[in-house]
């Protein structure tokens, strides 16, 4: 038996342990539901010892990854676990030229059709991000007076949304607003509120049920913020603005590839749920956007405020982190969704030694931990009818096979396993063996 990948081998605060003391049981509460199956003869008389076999084919918690599509790639993803993928859609990429659409391109390097054809759910991610550099505005863009932008911001997310729309489920309305490093534009508040109302017109007029996300940067970070993200979030709760979810970041404690490298806010486990639980007064659903953690040693000596709260990073470390991140967070009720951001290492990595997998597609011990962690937190198994018929499947939150009976005369179904909620289904069979 191969290694077993545990987050309670980190070195926790005395804070964190009690977090992780009580997560699976908050899990249990917050992420399973039940399905009553009453199994009954065709004089509807109980039908007692009749077996049901159930297994869990999809999630209900979005466990995403963001990578570009490539087959090998994403079938280890999804061998893993994952269920969902974001799009990096920066304006500059996807409209260089006012009216001119790289389709031709974006279709092949993200092939949303292909992930959708997975049976990944699909975000569209930074369609608004004013960061200056990273070759994300184009001059158009940047030439266009304020008073216009509602109005180009229409037209370029429509594009998008009906070239897609088949396949996108979530588009982020904004990404990082008001941070200072994504400020190239210096909009006013009620700029931005107009940026994120057209945005949202333009998807649902094509899309009437998508979801509409805000994403900030790592949860931590507030003093690089000219508005904060929770004053922001009141204007538009003031504006009645439509949006069902906060993406937020989660770099705290790594560093990043660039030079000379970013090192992230530092905190326990404790501190991020906190900060987590200030947001979800806002009544929305949380997603943990972007997640990543080194698994090597810095290429830079960090700055003397970046205190190692987990020890120094190695591969190991990090697929400890993995876990006790995963459980922490899909403990939280309000969290949605998990996205490891660039799994893979080389060229496209974000955080230095990020990828859950090598260079080369082999898999680090955090892919194992992500592995384990999820065949942990997926259901199946058989339970009986009782003496009433009644046979109670729990499990977490999702799609599933059910086949009711057994031998030749065994019932298939499929079902929707809802999040702290029981349903109740009749089941007839002219007879048991």
């Amino acid at each position: 038996m191969g290694l077993e990948w545990r987050g309670a081998e980190l070195p926790f605060s005395a804070r964190d342990t009690v977090l992780w003391e009580r997560a699976e049981q908050e899990i249990e509460a917050h992420r399973c539901g039940d399905v009553i199956m009453r199994v009954v003869d065709a004089n509807g008389q109980p039908l007692r010892g009749v077996p049901v076999r159930y297994n869990q084919r999809v999630h209900a918690f979005h466990f995403g990854a963001q990578y570009p599509y490539d087959s090998e790639t994403y079938d280890l993803l999804q061998q893993a676990g994952i269920n969902a993928a974001t799009l990096w859609l920066g304006w500059k990429y996807v409209e260089p030229e006012a009216g001119i659409y790289n389709w031709e391109y974006l279709d092949r390097v993200w092939h949303p059709a292909l992930l959708h054809k997975r049976g990944l759910r699909l975000t569209a991610h930074a369609l608004n991000w004013f960061k200056p550099g990273w070759n994300v505005l184009p001059q158009y863009l940047l030439d266009t007076p304020v008073t216009e932008l509602p109005d180009l911001v229409y037209k370029h997310v429509g594009q998008i949304a009906r070239h897609w729309a088949p396949y996108i489920e979530t588009f982020e309305l904004v990404n990082e607003p008001f941070w200072t490093d994504a400020d190239a534009l210096a909009l006013g508040l009620e700029d931005m509120v107009r940026i994120c109302h057209a945005t949202a017109v333009a998807v649902r007029d094509v899309v009437p049920d998508a979801r509409l996300e805000i994403n900030f940067a790592e949860a931590s970070r507030k003093l690089s913020y000219r508005l904060s993200p929770l004053d922001f979030l009141e204007q538009l709760e003031r504006a009645n603005m439509p949006y069902d979810s906060i993406g937020l970041q989660a770099f705290e404690n790594g560093y990043s590839v660039t030079d000379p490298p970013t090192f992230y806010r530092t905190k326990t486990f404790t501190g991020i749920l906190q900060t987590l639980q200030q947001y979800a007064k806002a009544g929305k659903s949380i997603d943990i956007s972007a997640l990543a953690m080194p698994s090597v040693p810095p290429c830079s000596k960090p700055p003397s405020r970046f205190e190692l709260r987990y020890g120094l990073w190695d591969e190991t470390a990090q697929a400890r982190y993995l876990d006790a991140a995963y459980t922490l967070f899909f403990a939280h009720r309000a969290v949605e969704g998990i996205t490891w951001w660039c799994p893979v290492d080389g060229r496209l990595s974000f955080i230095q030694g990020g990828g859950l997998l090598r260079e080369d597609l082999s898999p680090k011990p955090s892919y194992t931990a992500l592995k384990q962690w999820m065949q942990r937190h997926t259901s199946s198994g058989q339970v009986y009818s009782d003496a009433e018929g009644q046979a109670v499947i729990r499990g977490y939150g999702g799609d599933y096979e059910i086949t009711v009976g057994a031998g030749t005369l065994g019932r298939p179904m499929t079902h929707h396993i809802d999040p702290r909620v029981a349903t109740e289904v009749t089941v007839v069979l002219d007879r048991n063996r």
